[in-house]
This record gives C-alpha cells, sequence and structure tokens, in this order.
C-alpha cells in the first residue's frame, strides 16, 4: 500500500473500536480541572467589581445583538454586522439556555477556555510527547492573559477554541472539518484567513493531492459564505463578515498612531467613526473602503514613516507586557490575588517574558528525540504546520495594531514550544544553541523591562462611572466621570457623559455648559454640535439650536440627523415651506437612518402628500429596531391614516398636535 492511499474498511472499523475503547488520558484530565478550577476562582474573586456584570466597551454591542438574537431576530438585525457575529451567537445560545447571570456566563466560558487547554494537550502529544504535552497544557492553564479573557465577554474565548480544534484536525488528515472550524473561527476573528494559504499549502505537500487541500478551503469558505450572504441579503451591502476591518487597519496604520491605538467605543472612536458619514458615504463596506483608503495612502506616501511604525508594532508584539485594548488587565491584579500570581513585571514580564523565550528554546530543541503520538516524520510536519501558522498569524496582527487580546492566539503555539523545552530541560543544560537561544529569549521578550507601561488612569475612572450609571447609580457615576476629566481633561468621553445624565434629568442648562466644554476641546465634533442644539431647544433658545444643526450641516453635509432635526424645528411651528427641504436633504443624505424617514413622514402627512408620508413611514418602521420606541409611534400613525382613509378616503387631516413631540422621543441621544 502506498504511503498516501486509505487504509481498508476493516482497518477504519478496527480504529473506531479502539477509539472508543481507549481509557481518558488522566493527564488530560488533570489539564482540564486545573484551568477550570483557576478560571472558577479567578470569576469568583472579581465578581465584586463594579463592572463585572456589565459589558465594556466592544461588549454592549455583543450583549444587544445576542438579545436580539435570542429574542427570536435570528438574523441578528438588519444592518451589515459591524463585529464579527459568532461570539453574540454564542451569547444568544447561552442566555436561552443557562440564563443571563454573569457568573454562570463565564463558568461555561471557563469550561471552553479549559477545553482549550486540552486541546494544547492533544497537539502537543501528538508533535512532542506526552511529557512536552503535559507542559504546554500546564503553561495554558496558568497563563493569567488566557485567564483573565475567559472571564471577559470578548471573542478570543471562542476564537481561541475553534484555531485549536482546527490545527488538531489537520494533523490528524481531516481537511474538511479543519476548514469549517476555522471558518467559523473567522467569523469570530478574521485573522485566520490569512493564515489559509499556508495551511492549504501545508496540506498539499502532506498529502500530495490538490483534493484534501480543497476540501479544507471549502470548509473554510462555507460559514464565511454564509455570512457573507446574510450581510448581502439582510442589508443588501456586500461585506465579507463585518464592517469595522477597515476601521481598524486604519487604527493601525497612520501617521498619528499613538492616538489612534488609544481609542475605545465612545466619543472618540465615534468621532473617527462618523467621519464617512459626515461625508456622505453611508454604506457600511463603502464606510470600510474610506479607511482602508486612507490606510494605503499612508503607507504608499509615507514609507519610511511606515516603516518605524511597523518597528514599532513588532517591538510591541513581542513584548513581555501586556499592551491594554479594552482595559488595562494589571488593574485587576488588585481585586484577585491569585491573578496577582499569574500576571507581573519585575524585571521580567510574566507570563509572557518567560514563556516566549522557552518557546525559542523549545523551537530549537524541535522534534528530535520528542516520544511524539504520531511517527518521526508526521512529528515534523506537523511542527512546520505550527511554525506556519505561528508566523502569518503574528504578521496578521502586525497588519493591524497589537495588543493584549489580539496577541492572545499565539499563545497556545507559544506554550507548545515551551513545553517541549521543558520536557527536554535536562539534555538542553547540556546543548550550548538551546541555551543561547534561551538567554537570547530572556532579552528579547523583556526589551520593554523598564518600560512603564500603558497607563491610562481616567480608563478606570469610565469603566467605572459606566458601570454605575448602567446600575441606576447615578450620582456616583458623575463623580466618577469628574474624576476621568481631573484625570485627563482632554479627553471627551466624561463631557459627553455629563452632559447625557444632565439631559436625562432635565437639567438643561447644565448639559448646554457641559456640551461646550467639550467643543472646546473638539470644535469639529459634529454629533456634539448636533447635541447641543437639542440641549438649547429644551432650554427653549430654538434660535440657538438651528444655529448648532447649521454649523454641524457646515461641517459635514451628511448630517442628516441634523438636517431632521432642523426640519422638525420648523414644522413644529407649522412652517412647512422651510421644514420640507431640510427633511428631503436628511432623507437623501442618510437614507439608512429611520429617524430622516420619520422626519420625512411628518411634514409629508401635514403636507397632505399621503402616499409620500406613508412610504416614508413604512420605512421609518421598518428600520427602526424591534420594540424601539420610533417604530411604535410610525406604526401608530400609520395605523390612524388608514382608519382615516376607510372613513374619508379622499380627505386628509391635518396633522395632530404632538407629533413634534413625538420626534423629540424618538431621535437618537
Amino acid at each position: 500500500m502506498s504511503r498516501n492511499a486509505a487504509p481498508p474498511a476493516s482497518a477504519v472499523r478496527h480504529g473506531a473500536v479502539d477509539f472508543l475503547r481507549r481509557a481518558p488520558d488522566p493527564r488530560a484530565l488533570l489539564v482540564f480541572v486545573l484551568a477550570y478550577a483557576v478560571r472558577i476562582v479567578y470569576v469568583l474573586q472579581i465578581r465584586h467589581v463594579v463592572y463585572f456584570d456589565v459589558p465594556l466597551v466592544d461588549g454592549p454591542n455583543y450583549f444587544r445583538m445576542a438579545r436580539a438574537i435570542a429574542s427570536g431576530s435570528l438574523a441578528g438585525g438588519h444592518e451589515v454586522f459591524w463585529q464579527p457575529p459568532l461570539y453574540a451567537y454564542l451569547l444568544a445560545i447561552l442566555f436561552v439556555t443557562v440564563g443571563t447571570n454573569m457568573v454562570t456566563i463565564y463558568a461555561v466560558q471557563a469550561a471552553v477556555g479549559s477545553i482549550s487547554c486540552v486541546l494544547v494537550y492533544l497537539i502537543g502529544r501528538r508533535l512532542f510527547g506526552p511529557r512536552a504535552a503535559l507542559w504546554a497544557g500546564l503553561i495554558t492553564a496558568l497563563y493569567g492573559p488566557l485567564v483573565h479573557f475567559d472571564a471577559q465577554p470578548l471573542i478570543p474565548v471562542l476564537h481561541i477554541v475553534l484555531v485549536l480544534a482546527g490545527l488538531l484536525m489537520l494533523l490528524r488528515r481531516r481537511g474538511f472539518g479543519a476548514g469549517v472550524l476555522w471558518g467559523l473561527a473567522a467569523t469570530a476573528t478574521p485573522n485566520i484567513l490569512l493564515v489559509v494559504p499556508a495551511a492549504s499549502w501545508w496540506v498539499w505537500r502532506r498529502q500530495r493531492t490538490a483534493v484534501v487541500a480543497g476540501l479544507f478551503v471549502l470548509g473554510v469558505t462555507l460559514p464565511v459564505l454564509a455570512v457573507a450572504a446574510r450581510n448581502s441579503i439582510v442589508a443588501g451591502d456586500p461585506v465579507l463578515i463585518s464592517s469595522n476591518g477597515g476601521l481598524n487597519f486604519y487604527i493601525g496604520n497612520n501617521p498619528d498612531y499613538d492616538r489612534t491605538i488609544r481609542l475605545r467605543p465612545g466619543g472618540e472612536f465615534e468621532r473617527l467613526a462618523q467621519e464617512p458619514e459626515n461625508l456622505g458615504i453611508v454604506k457600511a463596506s463603502a464606510r470600510s473602503r474610506y479607511f482602508a483608503a486612507r490606510a494605503w495612502r499612508f503607507l504608499r506616501d509615507y514609507p519610511g514613516e511606515a516603516a518605524r511604525l511597523y518597528v514599532r508594532k513588532t517591538k510591541d508584539l513581542v513584548a513581555g507586557r501586556e499592551i491594554p485594548r479594552n482595559q488595562d488587565p494589571y488593574v485587576y491584579r488588585r481585586e484577585s490575588s491569585l491573578f496577582s500570581l499569574l500576571l507581573w513585571r519585575l524585571v521580567l514580564s510574566f507570563p509572557f517574558g518567560v514563556a516566549a523565550p522557552l518557546a525559542l528554546a523549545g523551537l530549537v530543541v524541535g522534534s528530535r528525540g520528542a516520544a511524539a503520538a504520531a511517527p518521526p516524520e508526521d512529528s515534523r510536519s506537523g511542527l512546520r504546520l505550527l511554525l506556519l501558522y505561528t508566523v502569518v498569524y503574528a504578521l496578521s496582527v502586525l497588519v493591524f495594531f497589537p495588543t493584549d487580546r489580539y496577541r492572545l492566539p499565539l499563545v497556545p503555539a507559544i506554550a507548545l514550544l515551551a513545553g517541549n523545552a521543558l520536557a527536554a530541560a535536562p539534555a538542553c543544560l547540556r546543548r550550548p544553541g538551546v541555551i543561547g537561544a534561551l538567554l537570547c529569549g530572556v532579552v528579547l521578550f523583556n526589551l520593554d523591562a523598564l518600560h512603564p507601561g500603558e497607563t491610562y488612569p481616567e480608563e478606570e475612572a469610565l469603566n467605572r462611572a459606566y458601570a454605575l450609571r448602567t446600575k441606576g447609580r447615578v450620582e456616583e457615576a458623575r463623580q466618577a466621570y469628574l474624576q476621568a476629566i481631573a484625570l485627563n481633561p482632554r479627553r471627551i468621553d466624561p463631557y459627553n457623559s455629563l452632559a447625557a445624565i444632565a439631559a436625562e434629568r432635565g437639567r438643561w442648562d447644565e448639559a448646554v455648559e457641559r456640551y461646550r466644554d467639550l467643543l472646546e476641546i473638539a470644535p469639529d465634533f459634529v454629533d456634539i454640535r448636533r447635541s447641543l442644539g437639542e440641549a438649547y431647544l429644551a432650554s427653549g433658545r430654538k434660535e440657538d439650536a438651528r444655529r448648532e444643526w447649521r454649523l454641524a450641516i457646515q461641517l459635514a453635509p451628511g448630517a442628516g440627523l441634523a438636517l431632521a432635526d432642523l426640519c422638525v424645528s420648523y414644522y413644529d411651528e407649522g412652517v412647512l415651506v422651510d421644514a420640507a427641504p431640510y427633511c428631503e436633504r436628511a432623507v437623501q443624505a442618510r437614507p439608512d437612518l429611520p429617524e430622516t424617514h420619520f422626519a420625512m413622514g411628518l411634514v409629508a402627512r401635514a403636507l397632505r402628500r399621503r402616499d409620500r408620508a406613508r412610504d416614508e413611514l413604512t420605512e421609518a418602521a421598518r428600520l427602526f429596531p424591534p420594540g424601539a420606541p420610533g417604530r411604535g409611534r410610525a406604526e401608530e400613525i400609520l395605523e390612524r391614516m388608514r382608519r382615516h382613509d376607510e372613513r374619508l378616503p379622499d380627505g386628509a387631516p391635518p396633522a395632530p398636535p404632538g407629533d413634534a413631540e413625538r420626534w423629540r422621543e424618538v431621535r437618537p441621544r
């Protein structure tokens, strides 16, 4: 029989029987139990933190989408996915099955993360033998950042387990199944797609047939095409997975990298994200292309500066410290005695600054002498796959920007190589090459040992304030926002939040002052000018409100909501001749917003253009999310129009009083 020939059916049957009879590996069970125990202890130790049960930064988007899916909207809304959707679907399943209690959700995520540790063990056993595999499994079980992110409402816990399962299936020659797993992983974090060509080449080299490689690619393609088809059918926009790729590419490739890398969802992030909308670029795919084009122009026009930026990003990628993206993980050391042992900086940066040098030594050790479960040739081939994955995935991170959670999928590969070094430790002491690699790694991966690390003191205050506000503890939230301003007076978010709190309490003069303070920092922030206009209007200063809305339109001709506000302000006075042009411009500028159609429907109805009013209000009802006040208002007016048409088909009533007030209820703040 040739090396690549399929085994006979009898061999397959006997192999299946042997697999079923095989006793569970006690080492794998040990890895799982230890990993799960560590993660559960960590969850219990941090559960008292005020934002433990309040999703922060990216988390609220996933939770909003998950709630919509759990309530029956299986398509996840009617817009293009802004973020990769798979994690939101996992959350939706958890909401339906185990509920919304965060301790329970994190307990499930801890189990998923522990399965990742077992997969590391199984891959290591195949490549390097059971001793090295056990070391690798223990490293991942106790690796601080992995423990931390398994207790966060974020993607890594799901993405990593799918990537590792796909790697294991590739090693076991299950090309199609591995492809499906990596395709699913791509719908959680698309970076893995950049590894697919290298993995396909590896499959072809190993199997010497294009069929298996083709099945692998087909498996990857199916989940990705399913998401792309959903975006095209539901939103009418051909976006492959999500539309945030262009913006993320720009954040990591621009001349103001030090500022953009600090942006988080919130005021400053929205200010950047709304740039294409302000220019009238509405479609999600077009907005993504706008930012991607800006990034490519920087790379093309400033090659020297771009090269220096990539050197800096490479240093950050291999740095021992953890670079925060959502929250500073080092803050949690104060909340958990266990975590303070698993993440620290003292000459060396633990754990990355220790695991990565060991991995470099393990790479020099290679597969020689390893008691692997696979034949030696397969073990060497599997090591090549592991290296291909590590190098290409690292490059995919550099293309965007390296931070703690984006580097995390590299950790299992590092743990596998580090386990190989630890398993061969006695022999390594007699090999100068291995010792040299270890020492070089200690220096290379701890070059930032004296670097103070990224500290954003206002970030912690902002997170605390957001959580307190979400829980209804508004006065405590106000104090935390004031603390954030004291720590960083140039940060937009606390001013915006304080103004919103004042508006919610009806303190319009205070809201005006907060918005004006904010505009001192960011005079070109269109959304804030619009909000200031609303605050002026609520305090009875209609002309001041119109002035701000006109300024917003001058700054951004595509500011559809400011146009709609101007329209309704004249509609409220019965000056329809002035109201109608603004509403027409609003619908033309932002046909994707339900508020522009709602305002146009009100004006068209007052102008006795009933067909136009019906069309606009119907479109508004379609675009408003289920349960939104705007959808209810639009449907209510449509129902009144229908009943009136049944009674008086040739007549049209004047606009009923109170419709302008309805507008104030449905417009976004």
